[in-house]
């Protein structure tokens, strides 16, 4: 199969086999008029400005090229990826000093009040010493006055049992 190719400089073919790199075909031709004008005739000056015009690789050339270029889009890829990974990371980490940053402030909170409350009772320690004292000093003023059987606790929760005890004579 053939294709019709327009716009070709002059005494170049018009038509080209399928399958042919037509845009190097058309460059090397245009570098082959151009050489051919200035009046190199000769194969190696024509080779000479193919060269120049860096349209001369060895099979060995465009291999290394292919592969360069798998390797390319090989790093590339991997590159992409790498950059989304990044996103991703920056992401986790934004979201996890976030929180850091709440729980912080959350264990600020709690050590705020807890220092409030360890400030409280400091204050009222004096207050509890003087209750205490109070109650100690009233407890031996009760006890200088005689009380009575049915005001004694121990007696009074006791006074029951006797009388039960007094009612069976003593034996159970």
């Amino acid at each position: 199969m053939t294709t019709e190719v327009t716009q070709q400089p002059r005494e170049l073919p018009r038509r080209t086999e399928s399958g042919m790199h037509t845009r190097a075909i058309h460059s090397a031709a245009g570098v082959l008029l151009a050489a051919m004008q200035q009046g190199r005739q000769t194969p190696t000056g024509l080779a000479i400005a193919l060269d120049a015009a860096c349209l001369l690789n060895s099979p060995e050339h465009a291999a290394r090229v292919t592969q360069m270029e798998t390797e390319r889009h090989t790093t590339n890829e991997a590159l992409s990826d790498a950059a989304e990974q990044l996103r991703v990371d920056r992401d986790r980490i934004a979201e996890l000093e976030a929180k850091l940053y709440t729980e912080q402030a959350h264990g600020r909170t709690l050590l705020e009040q807890r220092n409030a409350h360890a400030h409280e009772l400091l204050k009222l320690r004096p207050a509890l010493r003087a209750a205490q004292a109070r109650v100690a000093e009233l407890e031996a003023r009760l006890a200088e006055y005689p009380r009575p059987a049915d005001e004694d606790p121990i007696a009074y929760a006791l006074t029951p049992a006797a009388t039960e005890l007094a009612e069976t004579g003593g034996a159970q």
